[in-house]
């Protein structure tokens, strides 16, 4: 007896913009990638560099500190906590959930994997926090796109279920993932080729945990 295979999903305007997205962060990620391997410094590292320590404050950098915070460990786990918890258990959408702790999850071992691979060391200079490992891709930047994407993705997508408005939740979000990169550059930790590799890597590997939910829901309904 052959079985009814349900067809391939109709491709939506959406589909062929994240994947050109995702295309478009994967020859970043290798631009960048091959910058680092040749020896010498990347130009706009030393330019980023010099512009953001050209209007460095005390009121700056301690509003940059609290802003590095939310892209750490100590402030992603409790969210990850209460983020799956609500999805899971107050919302019932299993695959949300599951799928919002592989993007994050999965940028952090990706990063690691690959701080190893290229094991590029953090600036020489006055580092305003605490930082340890390689420099090159950046983790916060890497992990806030896995995160914080897939939760701006997940309440961008509910909101639209509901038909509320949803323009501004994208918007919201990368200015939100953009600001935890840029405080890294302040703050004498990261190269700015370190936060835009951690962005175009954690970018794709968001691109490809949108999509793997989006077949979940397909052949799911």
């Amino acid at each position: 007896m052959s079985s009814v295979r349900k067809p391939l999903p109709k491709i939506s305007g959406l589909l062929v913009g994240g994947f050109i997205a995702a295309i478009a962060c994967l020859a970043v990620f290798a631009n960048l990638a091959e910058d680092v391997i040749e020896p010498g410094t990347i130009s706009f590292d030393q330019t980023a560099g010099d512009l953001l320590r050209g209007v460095a404050a005390p009121w700056l950098t301690r509003g940059m500190i609290a802003v590095t915070e939310l892209g750490s460990l100590y402030v992603l786990l409790p969210l990850f906590v209460i983020v799956v918890g609500y999805l899971w258990f107050r919302l019932h959408r299993f695959w949300e959930a599951m799928m919002f702790v592989i993007s994050g999850i999965g940028s952090l071992a990706l990063n690691v994997i690959l701080k190893q691979l290229f094991q590029r060391s953090r600036p020489d200079l006055q580092h305003l926090v605490e930082a340890g490992g390689y420099s090159f891709p950046s983790g916060h930047a890497m992990v806030a796109a896995g995160s914080y994407g897939m939760l701006g993705y997940l309440i961008w997508y509910f909101l639209r279920k509901q038909g509320r408005p949803n323009w501004y939740v994208p918007i919201l979000t990368v200015a939100w993932v953009l600001l935890i990169g840029v405080s890294r550059v302040y703050l004498g930790v990261h190269y700015a080729s370190d936060v835009l590799a951690g962005f175009a890597a954690g970018g794709f590997w968001l691109l490809a945990c949108i999509f793997a939910l989006h077949l979940i829901r397909y052949y799911k309904s």
